[in-house]
């Protein structure tokens, strides 16, 4: 009876002060839960608007009228999502599992994948839930990326093909008015738009091989192979302009990955240059190539902090290195980034750093492998070769995930709580 009064008390608070609350959420997906409580809550809060406009498909007019077709493009949104068992109790060995989904061109039909992969998992087991009652578990946003994939000939399937001539996208900041997005193709920055049927491709200094943008409040910012940080001074031009020497003493060819924590913008390196005689880039698939050999390949990461710059006219930030993340884990691919906290999960530590491993063996390169898609079947690709690890940034020691179960079962597989009928409720 008391559980009664209480619920109702919370659906007969006056709409103004749920009006008030609901102005205060800063996602889509809260806004969705906040609705989702009751009818009264509901109608004090209207749906969030879907902007920008996605998925785009978009159609590129080739240069030479006797080449065969180009085929068409499709840019999507994806999201990272931190799912927590339910139970909203606090708990010293909480659990969380994460996801990350993929908008297809139908409505409220998402491809699931991996974290480590842009491969859509295939043969997801039976019981995994098809769709999850967001009153039933803990469902954080934890970052967005976006996702291109060439469309097959056939306008009906919903099956694309992720192009590895794309490292990443992401969206303008003005996307809304300009239609823009800029992504890393072959090592090349590139701004795509797109304006009614007229999409266009323009490719920035082809000399400099970028490794990493992100959006960071309303501004682009890249970096390039050797460090050196840039940002779009101008979006109208898409003008760029360097912001920061690079950061390495050495200034060598490294992997550099942009991640948000906290309110701050990363950047996390990973150091080659201490494998320098073992690794090298390799401009013609702009990626890193291992020599042939068994022995494992030495690793170590450095992160950098944009803080603001004290008593300097010329420069708002400067970029510090920092050796302690606290109880933040950083995630970093070429596909997507993020940071999430261990404070409530039992038995991992924060000041880590979970990667997959992109350098590429020189005999899979010349013998033209493929990577294989995604399956449950045959456990997931990058876990299945040792392509996903984790670095202790405190000791500077490192493994496969696989050797730290407490950190794997945040990622794969499903756990048992989120499987079955308690996890299929309409949301």
């Amino acid at each position: 009876m008391a559980a009664c009064r209480q619920r109702s008390c919370w659906s007969q608070l006056p709409r103004d002060l749920l009006s008030c609350i609901a102005q205060h959420l800063d996602s889509r997906l809260h806004v969705l839960r906040f609705r989702a409580v009751c009818s009264s809550w509901r109608a004090s809060a209207p749906l969030p608007p879907k902007s920008p406009s996605l998925p785009k498909q978009l159609h590129f007019r080739g240069n030479y009228p006797t080449r065969k077709r180009i085929p068409s493009f499709l840019i999507s949104r994806m999201n990272v999502y931190r799912i927590r068992r339910p139970g909203f109790e606090a708990v010293s060995d909480q659990k969380f599992w994460f996801i990350k989904v993929e908008e297809t061109r139908q409505p409220n039909k998402f491809n699931v994948l991996s974290p480590f992969s842009r491969h859509p998992i295939k043969n997801v087991p039976p019981s995994f839930p098809k769709e999850l009652n967001l009153l039933s578990f803990c469902v954080e946003e934890t970052v967005t990326a976006f996702s291109i994939r060439q469309r097959r000939e056939d306008p009906d399937t919903e099956v694309n093909d992720y192009n590895p001539l794309i490292r990443k996208i992401t969206l303008a900041s003005d996307f809304v008015s300009s239609n823009s997005a800029v992504a890393i193709s072959r090592g090349n920055l590139c701004r795509i738009t797109s304006d009614g049927n007229d999409n266009q491709w323009y490719k920035f200094d082809s000399n400099i091989k970028f490794r990493d943008i992100a959006n960071f409040n309303g501004k682009l910012f890249t970096v390039d192979l050797y460090g050196s940080i840039l940002s779009v001074r101008d979006e109208n031009t898409f003008s760029l302009e360097e912001i920061r020497s690079p950061l390495d003493q050495t200034a060598s060819e490294c992997e550099r990955y942009f991640v948000e924590s906290g309110g701050h913008l990363y950047l996390v390196v990973r150091d080659l240059y201490i494998c320098s005689d073992r690794v090298y880039y390799h401009r013609k698939i702009d990626g890193f190539i291992k020599e042939t050999g068994d022995d494992p390949v030495p690793v170590k990461f450095r992160v950098y902090k944009r803080i603001p710059c004290s008593g300097d006219e010329q420069n708002e930030y400067d970029w510090v290195e920092v050796t302690d993340l606290g109880d933040q884990v950083f995630f970093v691919s070429t596909d997507c980034s993020f940071s999430f906290s261990t404070q409530d999960s039992k038995g991992c530590h924060g000041n880590r750093i979970i990667y997959v491993d992109e350098i590429t063996d020189i005999e899979h390169l010349e013998n033209k492998e493929r990577y294989e898609e995604d399956d449950d079947n045959n456990e997931l690709w990058h876990l299945k070769n040792g392509k996903v690890g984790l670095f202790n940034l405190a000791d500077q020691s490192s493994g496969s995930l696989v050797l730290f179960p407490e950190y794997l079962a945040m990622f794969w597989p499903p756990p048992t709580w989120l499987m079955g009928d308690q996890a299929s409720s309409s949301s």
